[in-house]
């Protein structure tokens, strides 16, 4: 659901669904961070910064989070996951590089 001509660097941002921003306003007891996550629903939910690990900059940290699951099909979900974010920020990113860090 991307609202029409909503576009960075000609590529399409998604937007979240109003039941999802809705559900955000239960939250107001912590800082919450909506994160659209890159797997085959394309699904958003609103998270604290503790459940967050920023990817894309520390090397290792990412390779360890490739493999943490103990299930093949998991892995391999995850992995495609984390190529897709990785190509979306390369779309967004603005010419310095200071575009969004995808998130995992």
């Amino acid at each position: 659901m991307t609202p029409k001509g909503f576009v960075y660097n000609g590529v399409p941002l998604p937007a979240p669904p109003t039941d999802v921003l809705a559900l955000r306003k239960n939250c107001l007891d912590e800082i919450v961070f909506l994160v659209l996550f890159f797997d085959v629903k394309r699904t958003w939910q609103s998270l604290p910064a503790n459940k967050l690990d920023i990817v894309g900059i520390d090397k290792q940290l990412d390779q360890q989070k490739l493999v943490e699951s103990r299930k093949p099909a998991e892995r391999k979900a995850v992995k495609k996951a984390y190529q897709d974010a990785l190509h979306y920020q390369s779309q967004v990113s603005d010419l310095e590089g200071q575009g969004p860090d995808p998130i995992m």
